[in-house]
């Protein structure tokens, strides 16, 4: 996410074809490009992870062609329209794979009407690390990052225009986010 800072311009992605495809998976809601809006005034500083959005990861173009590679067996990037930018200035990376590897017994129970997750513990044996990012069935809007990702888009774009947080770890002294879906 972007860090919780004043005067940093983010975007919200205006999609309920996304949502639609998030929820049912549904090929012909697979959208093709995304419209979004800025929050914040002009003046605000934009940065290259401007995404308000646990289900939304919007990217800079500078960033997506960076790490487009990388990310290719995980998802797509579409383009994001955008007042006041010119195409392809931004686009949304749309993680396609949803992955079975909740630990249900561990993990919180989801919190109506979104299906939210307060506290989140994965199988280890069935996580993904392969891919740079997931979603799981429970909770399908919801974009879960791996690690090595987390840390390419940290090198990327700096610690100063990305808050990273945890949601759960193989190491018992980590401590997950309190709040990591921002919820």
């Amino acid at each position: 996410m972007p860090p919780f800072r004043e005067n940093l311009r983010t975007v919200l992605v205006l999609s309920e074809q996304l949502i639609r495809w998030q929820r049912h998976a549904d090929p012909d809601d697979f959208p093709a490009r995304v419209t979004a809006e800025w929050q914040g005034p002009p003046e605000w500083q934009e940065i290259d992870y401007p995404s308000s959005s646990s289900s939304a990861t919007v990217l800079s173009r500078r960033i997506a062609d960076r790490v487009r590679d990388r990310f290719a067996n995980g998802g797509t990037f579409v383009p994001v329209d955008l007042p006041e930018k010119p195409e392809g200035a931004y686009e949304l990376f749309v993680a396609e794979h949803v992955v079975d590897c909740l630990n249900h017994e561990k993990s919180s129970e989801p919190r109506m009407p979104r299906g939210e997750i307060q506290r989140v513990v994965f199988r280890p044996d069935a996580l993904p690390y392969h891919l740079p990012a997931f979603r799981i069935p429970e909770c399908p809007w919801a974009v879960h990052w791996n690690g090595w990702a987390v840390d390419l888009l940290r090198d990327l774009i700096g610690e100063d225009n990305l808050e990273l947080r945890l949601v759960w770890s193989t190491d018992p002294e980590a401590k997950p986010h309190r709040a990591p879906m921002g919820f």
